[in-house]
């Protein structure tokens, strides 16, 4: 992939865009059920169809930075227990010890071996069980069939995806897509490091309203209009689709530096606009040149979900340029999506939970979040009949 080729036709179309008052359109508006979002018949559709049958991001190959290391990370009630053993590769298992089920550990750190807290037996980072205390009471247990239960997982283009059930293994190319792998690649997230733990938002909505917030910058001078529209253009967006998943961009307010400068002038295009790719279902990533946000959204009811964040930065970060980027990553996380895009989430339960409204609109300007939901009532086997074109 030639990133500096990709990096100028998108300022390209972010200028016309930028000039003329538009962004990449949709043919028709789109519109879906409001059921959709309030059923838990469908809710627990979606969870099989969408969480529990696929593959999902977990991490970045950065929240395992070394050989012998390990994290454990919490998807839908299931608790997984992540290692990277000492030929480097990945292992995901879930965090249930073999004896009683009790969670065997808990955040992120290096080791050797892992002990369950409740009796001591004892699991290596390749999940086998290595250790039982008292082992005359466990005489005629083999141990062999009782390492941690191993899930799905595989680790490319500097991603972690992994299953949350038994199932066949994970073949990235296929679930990504050529193009899209190739981009993904062109970013070098294998050397991107872990700035901080993860961050979990507890979101009074839906989890595709959640969702959606994300997918769309038409808000960003209207809620965003004392934060973000100060820093990005709303209502200006790029949209290119990869099979279920997709890349927006923005563009950020400095992009107008280069109008009058001739494209061989433009030294660093990539400083004019952020990535955010969408990978399907639930799965956010902004990329910035200095910064990668991702953002995990997750349903618990029908009118509740969680969203985990997680910041990762570039292995060549300047330390004089940390106070910036953890500056920036904290507004965004704390102001702008908190503060303002789940607040407003919030606000939008009660409306659709009395069943006077009908449907859940979403405008020609607002192509991301439709190409989502007809994935996902695809995904569902729902075609599009469940929604309509407006």
């Amino acid at each position: 992939m030639d990133r500096d080729a990709l990096e100028r036709d998108i300022v390209r179309r972010l200028l016309d865009h930028v000039a003329n008052g538009t962004t990449d359109m949709a043919d028709h508006m789109l519109e879906v059920p409001a059921a959709l979002y309030t059923s838990d018949e469908h809710a627990a559709r979606e969870r099989h169809a969408l969480f529990e049958d696929r593959p999902l991001v977990l991490c970045l190959s950065g929240a395992l930075p070394a050989p012998g290391t390990y994290r454990a990370v919490d998807l839908l009630a299931t608790p997984l227990l992540l290692t990277r053993d000492g030929e480097g590769r990945v292992h995901s298992f879930l965090n249930g010890c073999r004896h009683r089920g009790v969670r065997v550990a808990d955040g992120a750190g290096s080791a050797r071996r892992l002990t369950c807290p409740f009796h001591a037996w004892v699991y290596d980072v390749e999940g086998r069980l290595v250790g039982v205390p008292v082992p005359e009471g466990f005489d005629t247990l083999c141990r062999e069939d009782r390492g941690l239960v191993e899930l799905p997982v595989a680790e490319r283009h500097g991603i972690v995806f992994g299953c949350l059930r038994p199932g066949p293994a994970i073949d990235v190319d296929t679930l990504l897509g050529a193009a899209l792998a190739d981009e993904l690649a062109m970013f070098g997230l294998a050397d991107w490091k872990l700035w901080s733990d993860p961050h979990v938002h507890r979101v009074g909505s839906n989890w595709k309203v959640a969702l959606d917030t994300f997918r769309e910058n038409y808000h960003f001078n209207y809620l965003h209009r004392r934060t973000l529209a100060d820093f990005a253009y709303g209502g200006v967006l790029t949209f290119d689709a990869f099979g279920p998943h997709l890349r927006n961009c923005s563009a950020i307010r400095t992009i107008d530096a280069l109008r009058d400068l001739a494209e061989a002038e433009w030294l660093r295009p990539f400083e004019h606009f952020s990535y955010q790719y969408a990978l399907f279902p639930n799965t956010n990533l902004t990329i910035t040149e200095k910064r990668l946000e991702l953002w995990q959204v997750l349903p618990e009811t029908t009118a509740t979900s969680t969203v985990v964040h997680t910041a990762y930065v570039p292995s060549a970060l300047d330390d004089a340029e940390r106070p910036a980027v953890e500056d920036m990553i904290r507004w965004t996380c704390e102001t702008v999506v908190d503060g303002e895009d789940f607040w407003v989430a919030g606000r939008t339960e009660p409306g659709i939970r009395t069943g006077l409204l009908d449907t859940v609109l979403f405008g020609r300007n607002e192509p991301a979040p439709q190409h989502l939901h007809r994935g996902f009532l695809a995904a569902l086997g729902l075609g599009t009949d469940a929604a309509t074109r407006a």
